[in-house]
């Protein structure tokens, strides 16, 4: 998804539940397992997108630093699109 337009919200959903998935299969259960609730918050309201926020920056903080460059990367930018959503800059 790198790109120099933000992306749809169908194409973030489908990177956040890739990104998800990769996690898993690469062995970080833990981060999987908070990206997950967190994007279960989801609800089309700002509350729901600060929850799934404060998740990925709980897995920034805690299980970020065990992830390859792309994985940060992916982080990276799934975090700047929910702090977009949640702080409307």
């Amino acid at each position: 998804m790198s790109r120099s337009q933000p992306p749809t919200l169908q194409e973030y959903f489908a990177a956040v539940r890739a990104f998800i998935a990769k996690l898993e299969r690469d062995g970080h259960e833990q981060a999987a397992r908070e990206l997950r609730e967190g994007y279960g918050c989801l609800n089309g309201l700002t509350d729901g997108w600060a929850q799934f926020l404060e998740s990925i920056e709980q897995v920034r903080k805690t299980c970020s630093a065990g992830f390859n460059k792309d994985d940060r990367e992916s982080l990276k930018m799934i975090r700047a699109v929910a702090h977009r959503a949640v702080y409307r800059r």
